[in-house]
């Protein structure tokens, strides 16, 4: 009975690494970057002048850094404005003592939330569109670092695609060996399950936004609700992205090696909290998703590893499979800038994953909620 179980766990765990592999490597070729070098024409009308908005709550650690690369951006029109979302850290101070920079910084002290069906962010970046004055606006999380070419790069991609909004996916910066452990599970199964290039097709209704950076037509972006129509979202960029698409804007969403970057987490307890932010509303909060995110660990990632201590056939099959890991991996890998031998280490990322996940879930049916940034949102 365990050699027939093993088998057929084996089988399906083919079937399912066959399916990624070929799945990645359709992304690869169908989802090109948008790089610093891309070519990409000028505007004819001239670059359009654009209000950059960054909601910050307690980012001392990486306000500074991003305000400075604003700074060095090279774009001839933008003004830039930092929401602080109550901050109970020194994130304003962090901001003030950025240095000089060509740009000016407006802060806007967001004001209390209108009640608490609101997620923060949301509430921040409606406030800081209301102080905006021009008719593109850049909503920018805390912890981007820009490319100065990144925003000449996006606005050209706009009006080359005459489209109402430009994502871009920012480069992930793994230091920790919890962030390099994790993180290429995280982003495998972002590619994975997240419509990245049905986004950019206009007559699919899949749709997707990268909250980190999101140049949008104001007059899409207002018509389509803004984030005042997606207020107690937790991953509100995939809701704004449905509002759009279903407004009948055209989307545009990249990914970069260079335009962009970002570092999530930078501790285990930050990653873990992230993680369980994340996890369970990705899938919906739907208990079968649970149910089947535990079922494709155990055949996609553990079984394999388990098959080494059976018969040979079995080890042989379980290695082979191994290996095909960091192999199908391949170019997320190359886009985190990790060695393949991290693709091996999937077993216990797949296990802090499902764990998070179980543990929103019963958070979330308990009535509980999910912790973040110092606030409950249930």
């Amino acid at each position: 009975m365990m050699l027939i179980s093993m088998g057929v766990l084996l089988a399906l765990s083919t079937v399912l690494w066959a399916a990624i592999f070929a799945r990645l490597r359709y992304l690869e070729t169908r989802f090109p970057p948008l790089d610093s070098t891309t070519p990409q024409p000028s505007p004819p009308g001239g670059w359009p002048a654009v209000s950059v908005v960054i909601p910050a709550r307690n980012e001392e650690r990486d306000i500074g850094a991003t305000l400075q690369s604003l700074g060095r951006l090279d774009y001839p029109d933008f003004e830039v404005i930092l929401v602080d979302d109550q901050s109970t850290d020194g994130t304003v101070r962090a901001a003030e003592g950025a240095g000089p920079t060509p740009c000016a910084v407006r802060l806007v002290r967001g004001a209390d939330r209108p009640d608490a069906g609101w997620a923060g962010k949301n509430w921040a970046l409606v406030q800081g569109a209301a102080a905006a004055r021009y008719d593109w606006l850049l909503f920018l999380d805390a912890d981007v670092v820009l490319h100065p070419a990144a925003l000449k790069q996006a606005m050209a991609a706009a009006q080359s695609g005459r489209v109402d909004a430009v994502s871009v996916l920012p480069a992930i910066e793994c230091r920790t060996i919890w962030e390099k452990t994790i993180m290429p599970l995280f982003a495998s199964l972002s590619a994975l399950i997240e419509p990245m290039d049905r986004a950019n097709r206009p007559g699919s209704a899949g749709s997707r936004l990268s909250g980190a950076f999101i140049l949008a037509r104001r007059a899409a972006y207002e018509a389509a609700g803004g984030h005042r129509a997606v207020a107690g979202q937790i991953i509100e960029d995939m809701a704004l992205a449905r509002n759009l698409k279903r407004g009948g804007f055209a989307l545009r969403l990249f990914w970069t090696h260079d335009l962009l970057a970002t570092r999530m987490y930078d501790t285990f307890r930050d990653l873990w909290a992230g993680l369980v932010r994340l996890s369970y509303p990705m899938m919906e909060h739907r208990p079968g998703r649970l149910l089947l995110a535990w079922a494709a660990a155990l055949v996609g990632v553990w079984a394999p590893w388990l098959a080494l201590a059976g018969d040979w056939p079995e080890a042989a099959a379980g290695l082979l499979l191994i290996a095909i890991m960091p192999v199908a991996l391949r170019k997320i890998l190359q886009i985190l800038r990790l060695p393949w031998a991290y693709g091996l280490l999937l077993p216990p990322a797949a296990l802090v994953y499902c764990l998070a996940a179980a543990w929103s879930a019963a958070r979330h049916h308990a009535g509980r909620g999910i912790a973040w940034k110092q606030r409950l949102y249930r």
